[in-house]
């Protein structure tokens, strides 16, 4: 009687821990952020410091890469090489991701012409990329990442959004895990410009 006892008490626990991990993902991914007066510690919010070594990995992964565009057509990001380019990890279903977008719009107009070219990598179903870009258009190239493409060996896209800032000489500068705003993003364009 005492074993029957202890197994459904363990069993409760596990089902109570699996749906409180449950809802606080749905929160986070789905509805964009936890409850007021909760906090996400900054080492979450940002992404993993890499060594030298893992970023020029990344970059070198990421300009390796030819996905199709939202019209089927094979694009290499090797294209862009010699542009400073910011390449957004994203998904139509994910709320933060949607937020940032329209900035991204922004900033790509204002500095598309000083050698600027922002790049999106829907890690998403190409129709539900089309259906968003009817409705919230954006000034640059979406591609279909698919799921696949967040595990190329290299790449550190751990969560949505995942954003990788790479010089015009090629190099890794910076990323960042979850919402990059115009005011964060600025200064680092305007240092890669000026280089």
């Amino acid at each position: 009687m005492k074993r029957e006892r202890a197994l459904l008490v363990a069993v409760l626990a596990g089902v109570l821990t699996v749906a409180t991990v449950a809802l606080l993902a749905y929160r986070v991914l789905v509805l964009g952020g936890l409850p007021p007066g909760d906090t996400i510690p900054a080492s979450l919010r940002s992404a993993p410091q890499l060594s030298p070594a893992e970023a020029q990995a990344e970059v070198d992964a990421i300009m390796a890469l030819t996905l199709e565009d939202l019209d089927g057509r094979p694009q290499a990001m090797a294209q862009w090489r010699g542009k400073v380019l910011v390449v957004n990890y994203w998904a139509s279903w994910c709320k933060p991701c949607v937020e940032e977008m329209p900035a991204f719009s922004r900033l790509q107009s204002r500095y598309g012409a000083r050698g600027v070219q922002f790049i999106g990598i829907g890690i998403d179903e190409v129709d539900n990329m089309r259906t968003f870009v009817k409705s919230t258009p954006v000034s640059y190239p979406l591609l279909v990442g698919g799921k696949e493409t967040s595990q190329t060996p290299g790449l550190q896209v751990k969560a949505l959004p995942y954003t990788v800032v790479i010089g015009g000489d090629g190099r890794f500068d910076s990323s960042r895990l979850g919402r990059l705003d115009e005011a964060r993003l600025e200064p680092i364009l305007d240092k890669l410009i000026g280089q």
